[in-house]
């Protein structure tokens, strides 16, 4: 052991501590300002975690270690726990050995690490705390070593490293060693493998070296040459990187330790007995000047050290410029309006920015909207008086403001929402206002709202034609009937012709008004719109009025549709009568020169070009869409007229030329097929229906529809009918009985089940109406088949059936579906054929 320093030493070497813990302390404060204003989106924030886990170093001796009572202690033990005590944290510690705590660390086994040294492998991994304690890093052989004489004497030879990626690695590295590493897990077992002739050399800082080598006995080790400038190895806290309000609170802790001395204390507890071997008496005579040389070389080091924490500065601002940006970049082109104003003392609003968005209102720019008061801009916009009111009522409320207004003249809707912000620096209020366009959305929304209303009224007219088809189907077979028994009176045949035609008008009417409701039978098939079109052209030109001019612009090429050809003529028919009907109403009032013409186009679109269809109303892909134009140069429409054309009953011509339905069956039979119609019309210039009509993948499947048709008399038959409505049931009971067949019947589907189970074989024919209590008679159909009690022939009877209707009765393998109203004849046509079929296997 040397000789103590003198006092004279020993002032100078405090007192370079001394300005040394200064710096380090004010770095220490910069440091966890800036890590403080890093964002932290990932860790919670730190009181909300419980006791942090820290992970320690069971052999690393004299920092962290177990001593002879198996209590874990050492210099960054009692460093902690000061830190900890300061900054009211609370730790849990577990105790490993260093080999596996940086492996439990990457893991997320530990909040922090107790004492890890920095280096840039690491650095990938964890973020590290201000220096705990820097040491000067140096290799150590065996004493007296021969073999030994440069650095390059290590080459091809055992080198031990106290852990992976550390400072050690970096050395060899930067002066091209070419060794054979082991790696030890502590400076003790570094030094046991040079003393025992394993390993070449170890590379460890000084004092830990000096303090293990004292503890340990190590005599026959010896520092190689001099530490090494440039490979200090910095002890610091690790925290995981992005955890930056843990990492600061470690920071300030150790600031504050700092400054109360309370870590030099502890430094001199574990280290002070160094102070002696580390400088001698004659080392301080002789390198007196060596000293203010390291406190040069100290000074210069802050300077460093403030340069480097510049250049951390300057890469946040440059991050936080980024962020500026992209804020801007969201602002700027977020799909509302946005300005931010502030109240002046004056009275009004100043503008403090816009956003893109919002330069259309204000007809300027950005830029020119800066700092302008807000009633300077075009007083009389009625954009500019909307914001106004907003803003005088906005001053009012402590939250948000959230109002729809209209913007008349621009025909626009927008929701206004208007934010409080804090009040600037003078006190003056600032709000931000944010307009959304919702006119697009709106008006999608009454549109929906009247298809709504449209289909309620077909499903209310609809209803409204069943009950009419069941009150006319026993005036139509009573009327056979009576003239099957009175066919010697002529005169009494001559006015139940009267009451036929009339009954068949109404048959006629409700088909119209199912249609209308969307309950009748639609097949879908392949067929093209040119095709369509030329064959109502064919039937239509010569029917309709000379004068009127017929043009058509349909490509031939265009892709198949998959369509009711029924429905797409009655939309062509409808469309082009309701064109004649406004061209011949000009044609009593024009006297100039004007020509009657009627257009009807048709184009090929894109997909996308078209909304979305309401999923209500479609159950299948659209794979594109086709417009059929139908334009007249007629009398055009009032926008009250335009508005309510699709309204069932809705008519402008005069009593008695127009029941109403022509135009509604239209829009039903449209949207019921996924599709859209569009109206566009000028008063006394002409109108244009655009049908948009989808192009799907293939037709839809639906049940086949077996009509009777005539054929000979069947003989007697036992017949089964379920009907509820009484007075049908006994109009078509008479009428087979009349044709010699036995008749049963049941007014209720569920007890008429529970007969047939029972009765399974009793009957040659079951003919069972649609609406029913207890169980319909589609499901009736459906579970005589399924129960395989009755192998039979069966008749469904309904005024009123969809698609989906026949798809079940086709499960139910039904023979025939009677429409409603229908007459004796088509009664015994289709019983008929029924009886005359072979019976299912």
């Amino acid at each position: 052991m040397l000789a103590p320093l003198p006092p004279s030493a020993r002032i100078i070497l405090r007192l370079l501590a001394f300005l040394t813990a200064i710096a380090l302390g004010s770095n220490l404060a910069f440091t966890q300002s800036i890590a403080a204003v890093s964002p932290n989106s990932v860790f919670p924030p730190v009181g909300e975690r419980g006791p942090l886990v820290v992970g320690a170093f069971l052999d690393s001796y004299p920092y962290s270690y177990e001593d002879a009572k198996g209590q874990l202690v050492g210099f960054s033990v009692d460093i902690l726990d000061a830190v900890a005590r300061t900054m009211n944290l609370k730790i849990k510690r577990v105790i490993l050995p260093g080999g596996e705590l940086q492996h439990e660390f990457k893991r997320g086994k530990f909040d922090f690490l107790q004492l890890l040294s920095q280096t840039k492998e690491r650095e990938e991994y964890a973020e590290f705390s201000v220096p705990v304690l820097t040491l000067q890093g140096a290799i150590f052989v065996q004493r007296g070593n021969p073999t030994i004489h440069n650095l390059e004497d290590f080459n091809g030879r055992k080198f031990a490293i106290i852990g992976p990626n550390s400072i050690a690695e970096d050395f060899l590295r930067d002066h091209s060693l070419n060794v054979d590493k082991i790696y030890a897990s502590s400076t003790a077992e570094g030094l046991r493998l040079v003393a025992s002739g394993e390993c070449a050399g170890v590379f460890a800082s000084q004092l830990t070296t000096f303090s293990v080598i004292e503890r340990q006995g190590f005599k026959d080790i010896a520092m190689f040459q001099q530490p090494f400038a440039n490979y200090d190895i910095r002890h610091c806290f690790a925290v995981h990187r992005g955890d930056a309000q843990l990492l600061a609170r470690l920071n300030e802790g150790l600031a504050i330790l700092h400054r109360n001395g309370e870590f030099d204390r502890i430094n001199h507890r574990w280290f002070g007995q160094f102070d002696s071997p580390l400088i001698s008496r004659q080392q301080v005579v002789n390198y007196g000047t060596g000293i203010l040389a390291l406190g040069l070389i100290a000074a210069i080091a802050g300077l460093l050290r403030q340069r480097a924490l510049r250049r951390h500065i300057a890469g946040q601002a440059a991050e936080l410029a980024g962020q500026q940006a992209l804020l801007r970049t969201l602002y700027d082109n977020i799909p509302l309006a946005m300005c931010v104003l502030r109240s002046v003392p004056s009275g009004g609003y100043q503008i403090l920015s816009i956003n893109r968005q919002a330069e259309g209102y204000f007809n300027l720019t950005a830029e020119q909207a800066a700092g302008r008061q807000l009633l300077e801009i075009s007083p009389g916009s009625e954009w500019i008086k909307q914001l106004g009111e907003l803003l005088q009522r906005g001053l009012t409320v402590q939250s948000y403001l959230r109002e729809e207004r209209t913007l008349v003249a621009a025909r626009k809707r927008l929701i206004f929402t208007l934010v409080p912000m804090t009040s600037d620096t003078a006190g003056n209020a600032r709000l931000c206002v944010l307009a959304e366009d919702i006119t697009e959305r709106r008006n999608l929304d009454e549109e929906i709202a009247q298809s709504r209303k449209l289909r309620a009224v077909g499903e209310l007219v609809g209803g409204i034609a069943h009950e009419f088809n069941n009150l006319l189907t026993p005036i139509m077979l009573k009327v056979g009937q009576i003239e099957l028994d009175w066919s010697h009176d002529s005169a009494l045949l001559a006015e139940l012709g009267l009451i036929g035609e009339a009954v068949q008008r109404s048959s006629e009417l409700t088909r119209r008004l199912l249609t209308f409701g969307r309950k009748a039978d639609q097949r879908a098939e392949q067929l093209t719109l040119a095709t369509v079109v030329n064959n109502c052209f064919a039937l239509l030109r010569l029917t309709m009025d000379r004068r009127i001019q017929w043009q058509q612009a349909v490509p031939p090429n265009l892709p198949p549709l998959f369509f009711s050809a029924t429905d797409l003529n009655q939309i062509i028919l409808n469309l082009v009568i309701n064109a004649r009907d406004t061209l011949l109403e000009k044609l009593d009032s024009s006297h100039g020169d004007w020509t009657p013409c009627i257009r009807v186009e048709a184009t090929e679109i894109k997909l996308d070009s078209i909304g979305p269809i309401d999923p209500t109303r479609s159950h299948r892909q659209v794979h594109g869409w086709q417009r059929l134009s139908i334009r007249d140069n007629g009398m055009g429409m009032t926008p009250e007229v335009k508005e309510r054309v699709f309204e069932p009953f809705f008519t402008t011509k005069d009593v008695g030329q127009g029941t109403g339905l022509g135009l509604a069956t239209v829009w039903h039979l449209v949207t019921a097929a996924s599709g859209r119609i569009e109206v566009e019309s000028t008063r006394g210039e002409g109108s244009a229906f655009h049908v948009y009509l989808p192009v799907l993948a293939g037709p839809a499947v639906v049940a086949p529809h077996l009509f009777p048709a005539p054929v000979a008399k069947a003989g007697p038959a036992r017949i089964f009918l379920a009907d509820d409505d009484l007075l049908v049931a006994g109009a078509v009971t008479a009428a087979l009985k009349r044709a010699g067949h036995a008749v049963t019947h049941f007014p209720d589907g569920a007890v008429a089940w529970q007969f047939l189970q029972d009765h399974p074989n009793d009957f040659d024919l079951l003919i069972l109406d649609v609406n029913m209590p207890g169980i319909d008679g589609i499901e009736l159909a459906g579970r005589i088949r399924a129960a395989g009690l009755y192998k039979g022939r069966m008749i469904i009877a309904s005024g009123r059936l969809g698609s989906d209707d026949l798809e079940e009765i086709a499960k139910a393998q039904v023979d025939c579906v009677l429409n409603k109203p229908f007459d004796t004849a088509e009664l015994l046509g289709a019983v008929g054929n029924c009886l005359a079929s072979p019976k299912a296997s």
